[in-house]
């Protein structure tokens, strides 16, 4: 076979096998699923914002946008969704221009910002840090986004330490706020089975000594502000019988100690003007012992404790046990607790039918958390744009917007306050501008640490906004 024959052996094995792919179905490799080839679809226009979805869902009408309340007041209203102007003139409210601000739907009572914003006002006189909780998941995993939020709050009212970090992680190499190792530890999460929902933390792991010992060791970080060194750590464990715990404090304070369970969630804690390292190991545990973390931090000022968990849409938050939770919150209290989850649900396939579903469980979610944290603010984070590659060009998944809207139905329903992300970035196609800047990855859905700082400073301006009107 000569060379001009080679080639049109070549191209017509190209064309057969492109022309296979074309008639191929979606079809999907883990929870991604694949788009269909189109061969013609640079010569057959498809439908606007119809490639590939069953049921395009409606974005429905959302409440009024109530702005963070004054101190003595309860409900100021934005300017821009109602007109009564009398009520506005009275509360004097500010929206900074440029500012996405938080929607207060508490109206006052528990669950809005006014908790939060009381604590901060207060940051110097309590006998502990003003703590946050943001939940998330795969947006913030490695500490995105969520350490731009701890480090522009620290930098604002004190503070200092990276907060909670699991015994053992999957990310840590990736993370970038704390050096952490760890050997000897079997982890088990919520999203994997085999997973024991009634011995879970509050990050929903849970962590079990795999051999005769474990050790787990934190350094001080300098990738963010107010990380390389920490006044108090505290470890939290569960155990019914005893073990062993020689605690090493920046390489030359040796502690060691007898632990005595009763199956009870239990915390030991480790106090130093200036901690940079801890080591903790464990020996002589049983089987039933669960080990779940440290909170490195500061004695007073702002902490932040990221708890992201990739794959979840949140609704797993539902299976930890109320009594567990309660015992977190004897031992950990929060002051602002942040929901932060979507990636998982938006689907270029969903319809309108399963974004209510979903906001309806995640309603209960929230519920959940109150019960535990009945005085604590809670925070819904809308969320972000996502962007898929279309015929028509990189746009915005279908969906993504309807759900958006139904995450602000939600926290109105539960009388929570919530910020909407997806607009404060920009809306449509603002993850491309991101990918074109090089602040967020490729797949058009998860940022860069750079990408995580740009957007942690809108949140952080709306929450700074809504706390400026509330000392007001």
């Amino acid at each position: 076979m000569n060379q001009i024959s080679r080639t049109f052996v070549l191209v017509g094995l190209v064309v057969i096998i492109l022309l296979a792919a074309h008639f191929l179905p979606s079809f999907k490799i883990g929870d991604n699923e694949l788009r269909r080839v189109n061969l013609l679809s640079e010569v057959i226009p498809e439908p606007h914002l119809d490639y590939g979805a069953t049921d395009i869902p409606q974005i429905p009408d959302v409440p009024m946008a109530p702005i963070a309340s004054s101190a003595d007041s309860s409900l100021v209203s934005d300017s821009t969704l109602v007109a009564d102007s009398a009520a506005q003139n009275k509360s004097q409210a500010v929206t900074p221009q440029g500012v996405t601000m938080i929607s207060d739907y508490a109206q006052g009572p528990s669950g809005g910002m006014r908790h939060f914003y009381a604590q901060l006002s207060r940051v110097k006189e309590l006998n502990r840090p003003v703590r946050i909780a943001y939940f998330g998941d795969s947006f913030i995993e490695g500490d995105i986004l969520s350490c731009d939020l701890r480090e522009q709050l620290q930098t604002r009212f004190g503070g200092n330490g990276v907060g909670w970090v699991d015994c053992a992680s999957q990310v840590f190499g990736f993370r970038q706020t704390v050096h952490h190792s760890f050997s000897g530890l079997q982890e088990y999460e919520v999203v994997k089975n085999p997973f024991n929902t009634s011995v879970q933390g509050i990050a929903q792991r849970y962590f079990v000594v795999d051999g005769p010992g474990a050790s787990f060791q934190y350094q001080g970080a300098t990738a963010r502000k107010h990380l390389g060194s920490w006044q108090k750590a505290t470890f939290f464990f569960r155990t019914p019988g005893t073990f062993s715990l020689a605690t090493r404090i920046n390489g030359d304070t040796t502690i060691c100690e007898q632990v005595q369970g009763d199956g009870q969630l239990q915390i030991l804690t480790q106090r130093y003007p200036s901690m940079r390292k801890i080591n903790y190991t464990v020996s002589d545990a049983s089987k039933d012992t669960y080990l779940y973390g440290v909170a490195l931090e500061s004695n007073q000022g702002v902490i932040v404790d990221n708890f992201s968990m990739r794959g979840s849409s949140g609704i797993t938050l539902g299976s930890i046990p109320s009594s567990v939770l309660r015992e977190f919150a004897v031992y950990r209290p929060y002051d602002l607790i942040i929901v932060h989850f979507g990636l998982n649900v938006a689907s270029e396939k969903s319809q309108a039918g399963n974004y209510k579903a979903y906001t309806n469980q995640m309603g209960q979610v929230i519920k959940h958390l109150r019960q535990a944290y009945p005085e604590a603010s809670v925070l819904v984070v809308s969320m972000s744009d996502r962007d898929q590659r279309t015929s028509a060009g990189i746009h915005t998944m279908i969906g993504v917007e309807s759900l958006v809207a139904y995450q602000q139905i939600m926290a109105a329903h539960e009388q929570v306050a919530f910020f909407n992300l997806f607009q404060a970035m920009g809306g449509r196609e603002s993850m491309k501008t991101l990918v074109d800047k090089g602040l967020a990855n490729k797949d058009y859905t998860h940022l860069s640490f750079a990408g995580g700082r740009k957007l942690a400073t809108y949140l952080v301006e709306s929450i700074l906004a809504g706390y400026d009107n509330y000392k007001q």
